[in-house]
């Protein structure tokens, strides 16, 4: 029987589209030959990441995007016709609404503990004290591990009471990130008052960008060091409403 060339002009692959909902991806898609292209049918993509054929599926890669596979008719080592399959993944829209904040599980050491209302309270020695206020040199730390996948900043209210005598220096609360210091709170005018004259320190908020870590794993640390035994009958430092914030 003498063959119509008509047979072999018209073939095509199906799906010729694949456009998948936003963030459809991992799928596996069958596809099917029709007419006759006259040829070994083999399969190329441009971006493999995207998708992919194999043993006759189409394989949707887990990386949204966009790709062409090409289908080629070959027939004695030569490429007859090619046909097209066009892919199409969008990612998925950003997330609306506000970005939750992440919960953290902070643990104290040391001369550091917490109140009923949850303000973290670093305090002195307090089982006894000399006519001075003197009694032992304390330490304390709060300290909490975070993985900082995107830009963070750490909001927190910090305040307290501490000596008057070098207050700059002595009885202090510093700031690290893991081993490298931030900043510390303590006032940065000192005053020279008397052994039991309090030194107030009122109530503010602070931020501390955290953009210089991010993309890994590190610990957040609240340090607290009197330096010596002298002049510690006082309140100590407190920290409340710790928060790690997402940078827009």
């Amino acid at each position: 029987m003498e063959r119509n060339d008509l047979d072999v002009i018209y073939w095509d692959v199906v799906p010729g589209v694949v456009k998948g909902a936003e963030g459809v991806t991992g799928l596996i898609v069958p596809i099917s030959i029709r007419g006759n292209p006259d040829g070994e049918i083999s399969f190329q993509s441009a971006n493999p990441d995207v998708a992919w054929v194999k043993d006759g599926m189409l394989h949707l890669g887990e990386n949204p995007g966009a790709t062409v596979i090409t289908a080629e008719a070959s027939k004695n080592g030569l490429v007859c016709s090619r046909r097209h399959i066009l892919v199409d993944l969008p990612p998925l829209p950003p997330p609306s609404g506000p970005i939750p904040i992440p919960e953290l599980d902070w643990q104290p050491s040391g001369y550091v503990e917490q109140l009923e209302d949850g303000t973290w309270h670093f305090y002195y020695f307090r089982d006894w004290f000399d006519e001075y206020g003197n009694n032992i040199h304390v330490t304390g730390e709060l300290s909490v591990p975070v993985v900082l996948n995107q830009d963070y900043v750490l909001r927190f209210d910090v305040w307290g009471q501490i000596e008057s005598v070098n207050n700059d220096g002595f009885d202090t609360l510093d700031f690290y990130v893991e081993d490298t210091f931030i900043k510390r709170f303590n006032p940065t005018d000192p005053l020279y008052g008397m052994p039991l004259q309090p030194c107030p320190i009122p109530r503010r908020t602070e931020s501390i960008s955290l953009s210089e870590y991010t993309g890994q794993s590190v610990n957040l640390r609240f340090v607290w060091d009197t330096w010596d035994e002298l002049y510690q009958k006082f309140d100590g430092w407190f920290i409340a409403d710790i928060e790690l914030i997402p940078q827009e």
